[in-house]
Formats: C-alpha cells, structure tokens, sequence
C-alpha cells in the first residue's frame, strides 16, 4: 500500500479509518429488506471526508547524558547495604517476639527434616553396599525416595554392570613399598638396620 492509498481511506468523525459502516458490512451479511430487516432507513448517514496526510513531527533535540554512573552505582550499593542491615535487624526482632513455644516448633520441625534426609541417605548407603555400588557416578544414580525405589535401583545398575562386580582394578604387586624380609638372627638384624641408615 502506498501512502496516496492509504490517504484516500474514508475517515469517521473521529478521525478512524471506516472498515464497513455497520456490524452487517464487516461481515458481508445482506437483507433482502436492508440490513435492519423491517426497519426503516435511519436518518441520513454522516458523510465521509477522504483523510488528510499527516505531517511527521519533529524529534526533540538529543539531551546531551550528563549522568555520573559511578556515584548511581555507590549510591545504589549504599542503599543494598541498609536494606540488607534492616532485614537482618528485623529477623532480630522477629526472633525476640516469638514466644518460647514457636521457637521449639520451629526447631521441632527442623529437625524432623534433618531425620528424613539423614534416613534417605541412610537407605542409599545401605542399598549402595548391599549391591556392591562404589562408584560415585553409579551412586548419583540412587535417586529413589523409598528403600524399595533404592533395592530396585541398585538392582538395575548391578545388571546393566554386570554380575561381574564393581570394575575395580586389582593391586599390582610390583608397584608400592615392599615388604622387607625378617633377618634369621640378631647379626643379621643389626647389620640390615645399618645397610637402609
């Protein structure tokens, strides 16, 4: 669409692009009677002017930025440091005004949470022995919440493992410190303490 297109769309009084004049033209309904059935014509429509090209207004001048973004910075970090004083002044206070019995529910309560997460891994642990789990990327996959999710869990790394065991590596004996060997007699003894001195 080009500018002159747009320019010649009708406008209403209120300056609108008109579409269609009633609910009836938008959707393309037609009466035979017109399109207030039995009615007669309404008084006379209002008349439509062709609507006239606006001209663009001007941008306001650029401000020039003068704003010192250091000290909006300090300013704002100062302002962190006394919301962050007041909320920790403020726990204070809530902590004073608590009765003496919510303070037992609340540690009540946490350390029931403290038992439940202490029995989860509890139950992992148990699980991760029992079937021989030690290595910490298989240990990660014990994720259950019950001990019969853990049994189960353990039980399908076990197999896609295999029933080999853990895959641990077996001690070389030619690496490590080596046992000395016993001296048969006393001679012997103290002539090996001064051969290693």
């Amino acid at each position: 669409m080009s500018i002159k297109s747009i320019s010649l769309a009708l406008r209403g009084p209120d300056g609108l692009a008109v579409i269609g004049r009633t609910l009836h033209d938008l959707r393309g309904i037609r009466y035979a009677e017109g399109e207030g059935g039995n009615e007669p014509p309404a008084a006379e429509e209002p008349k439509l002017e062709p609507a006239k090209p606006e001209a663009p207004k001007p941008e306001p001048p650029a401000q020039e930025d003068k704003t010192d973004w250091k000290a909006e910075a300090r300013k704002w970090e100062t302002r962190a440091k006394e919301n962050s004083d007041a909320a920790t002044r403020l726990k204070e206070i809530e902590d004073a005004q608590k009765t003496e019995q919510q303070k037992l529910e609340e540690r009540a309560s946490k350390a029931e949470t403290e038992k439940a997460e202490t029995a989860a891994r509890l139950a992992r642990y148990e699980a991760a022995v029992k079937h021989k789990i030690t290595d910490e990327n298989e240990l990660k996959l014990l994720t259950g919440s019950t001990p019969d999710e853990l049994e189960a869990q353990a039980a399908a790394i076990v197999a896609i493992r295999g029933a080999q065991g853990p895959n641990v590596p077996k001690p070389d004996p030619s690496i490590g410190p080596k046992e000395p060997t016993k001296p048969a007699d006393l001679k012997g003894a103290i002539e090996a303490h001064y051969e290693s001195a």
